[in-house]
């Protein structure tokens, strides 16, 4: 066994002593308190008595023969019973002399208790060493390897031979980058403990990983004498956590990146872009169509056609660019080193793949195209945001257009492009929860007091200013984001309606105008949250389902439709309690169809005929018609874009129960509106 640790025989002594035997009748005639303290006994009953009350008879035996035999001193180890019952080592350097008593033996003794049992504390930390299955390396203060325990040379291959005197932080097994060798010099050069993970080579070449501690040990007077080196092999570990990373950043149906690890490359990329290391376009693929093969064929199918454009578009890109799962049938695409127009012809490529790739399945053939938006980078977007709305913009745009198309942005025409530029910067709104509520008070004619207020969508641009619905909104309803602002308004509108109440505030009497537009309402899923939430808060508030609630629904009738079918979807709203409104009357053809096929609570004159009423006389009496027709209907009246008294006095006279516009307030956010009225 390797001596790591040294040994001295008298180091770590626990006490000594000193005592006289008269070898004619083995009679103890002299001790000190230290020898005497070790049997536990006084020296009134010990001095004259027998000395082998103490020390057994071989133990005597042993050191007399010894001191005999010996011309001058000697020195002899035996072992004694403690008086606390242990068995002790006991070393004895003895001699006999001739006294006027007789012969007498004069001994010093060593109780070696402590050390024997430091020595044997060592040996089994020795031991310890040797059998580890963990590498020890121990280094001297110069960082010159003085051990390596059999572990080590299991693992990397290299024995002691080849290793002693070689500097701690230069083992030839470490197979690590710079930076981590360069911080374990640092940390042992500075004397201070190491912990690190190493990716290392056995000596016949074979890879695995370390987990690597090294710690200093000081000698007694604080001075480091020694470095310590222990490593365990966490090659399994690693494979599983490589195993769990993949899982966690692969689609388990595609093999293609998902949509966490997509986003992470793509950070990559955009960080790269921005250092001005080359640019990229990315582009948003979706298969066309793809609900019709999972409900003509099932989902096992439909999990195939996934499949097969996954590996269609993997295979054909080009070394560096990148395809993965961004969610459902859509696909994410990056395009290194192209302008618009290279990402343009790549993705055109890809499109052509799949178009002449059908899947095959038990079915037979089944054709499969692919809808693709295009966005490249720029210097001055803001974040990854913009350019992945402007992608889903344009694949919106290709897929409403005739599908199995690509569109890529600066490719085509300047005004679908300035719709695509608006739906994006609604896009990201929306994600950036930028996208609030402004509230414009609605006031009854009779006594001009607020009566109720109309929620009005607002993007909050990034210089904190307000950009209003009319810049935006139809952008929205092109590329169908429409439906997304109306979830995020009317959430917005409700959730105040619900504290209003709790907290009997002024507009807790007030009615709640909120527009939903008919993308909204006939989406199913999203009415369904509506009203769940609507739930909650009425439930907070102690309302139930069916009776009158303070929100009322706007529509209008310009998006055109079936009435009937529109008529279907605003039923659940109506039946929870909801009251309707009829936004902009006067402004499409179907007005009065509205007016006689759905249960109108309140109707809405449109801004322009408002705003003419005192200077022309036929919309005048268009007015007064519209309003005698509320009446005799018992529908209440509401008078938009009311601009100046004059018109608000011709409304009031006209029979118009409520007016809103820039006349009584503009529309301000919740905060404002709560501190100004």
């Amino acid at each position: 066994m390797v001596d790591v640790l040294g040994e001295n025989p008298f180091f770590g002594a626990s006490q000594m002593g000193r005592f006289v035997v008269r070898l004619s009748d083995m009679a103890l005639i002299k001790a000190d308190d230290s020898f005497l303290g070790v049997f536990g006994v006084s020296r009134e009953e010990s001095i004259g008595s027998d000395v082998g009350n103490l020390l057994d008879a071989r133990a005597l035996t042993k050191i007399v023969e010894a001191a005999r035999n010996t011309a001058a001193t000697t020195r002899i180890a035996v072992d004694i019973d403690h008086h606390d019952g242990r068995r002790v080592p006991l070393e004895v350097v003895a001699c006999i002399d001739d006294t006027f008593e007789g012969e007498v033996l004069r001994c010093f003794a060593l109780f070696m208790a402590q050390h024997h049992e430091e020595l044997q504390h060592r040996r089994f930390l020795a031991s310890a060493i040797e059998v580890s299955s963990q590498a020890i390396v121990i280094a001297n203060n110069l960082h010159e390897i003085v051990y390596v325990n059999p572990a080590f040379t299991r693992i990397t291959g290299f024995d002691a031979r080849e290793m002693l005197g070689k500097a701690l932080c230069e083992i030839p097994a470490l197979e690590t980058d710079e930076r981590a060798i360069a911080m374990l010099q640092e940390a042992v050069a500075a004397g201070c403990p190491v912990q690190t993970e190493l990716l290392s080579r056995s000596k016949d070449g074979i890879s695995y990983w370390v987990d690597l501690s090294i710690v200093p040990v000081k000698d007694g007077h604080g001075a480091i004498s020694h470095y310590i080196a222990s490593a365990h092999d966490i090659t399994e570990r690693k494979r599983i956590e490589a195993e769990m990373c993949r899982l966690a950043q692969e689609d388990h149906l595609t093999g293609l990146s998902n949509r966490r690890a997509s986003e992470e490359l793509l950070e990559r990329e955009w960080n790269r872009a921005r250092r001005g290391k080359g640019t990229f376009a990315i582009a948003i693929a979706d298969i066309d169509r793809f609900k019709l093969v999972n409900d003509q064929y099932g989902h096992q199918v439909g999990d195939l056609a996934l499949q097969h454009v996954a590996k269609t578009m993997e295979d054909a890109l080009r070394s560096g660019d990148w395809v993965g799962r961004w969610g459902g049938e859509e696909f994410l695409i990056c395009f290194h080193g192209v302008d618009n127009f290279g990402a343009l012809i790549a993705a055109e490529r890809l499109r052509k793949l799949v178009k002449s790739s059908p899947l095959k399945s038990v079915h037979g053939e089944q054709p499969l195209t692919v809808s693709i938006g295009v966005s490249q980078y720029q210097p001055d977007f803001e974040d990854i945001d913009t350019m992945l709305a402007q992608s889903d913009s344009l694949l919106y745009e290709a897929k409403q257009t005739g599908r199995d198309k690509v569109l890529c942005y600066g490719c085509s025409d300047t005004r679908m492009e300035s719709v695509i530029w608006e739906g994006s910067q609604v896009q990201r709104a929306l994600h950036e929860g930028r996208l609030i509520p402004a509230y414009q008070p609605i006031v009854d004619l009779k006594n001009r007091a607020i009566v109720a207020d109309e929620a009005l969508a607002r993007i909050r641009a990034k210089d904190d200013t307000l950009v209003e619905a009319k810049s935006f909104i139809e952008a929205a309803e092109a590329l169908h984001l429409v439906a997304s602002v109306d979830q995020s308004i009317s959430s917005s509108a409700i959730a105040r309606c619900s504290r209003a109440v709790l907290e009997k505030s002024d507009i807790a009497g007030h009615k709640h105008f909120i527009n939903l537009s008919q993308q909204f309402l006939a989406n199913s899923e999203q009415v369904g949250e509506f009203l769940a939430r609507a739930q909650e808060y009425c439930e907070m508030c102690g309302e139930t389902a069916g009776t009158a609630k303070p929100v009322v629904i706007e529509i209008t009738e310009r998006q055109g439709g079936d009435i009937m079918l529109l008529k279907k979807n605003l039923r659940p709203l109506t039946d929870f309690g909801f009251k309707l409104a009829l936004d902009d009357f006067g402004s499409g053809y179907s007005s009065f169809l509205y007016l006689a096929e759905l249960p109108v609570d309140y109707l809405k004159i449109e801004g322009w005929m408002v705003q003419r009423i005192t200077s022309d006389k036929r919309t005048r009496l268009l007015v007064e018609t519209l309003v005698g027709t509320a009446q005799k209907l018992s529908i209440t009246s509401i008078a938009e874009c009311v601009e100046n008294e004059e018109t608000a006095q011709m409304l009031y006279d006209m029979g118009v129960d409520w007016a809103q516009g820039y006349h009584f307030a503009h529309p301000t956010l919740a905060a404002e509106f709560a501190a100004a009225h």
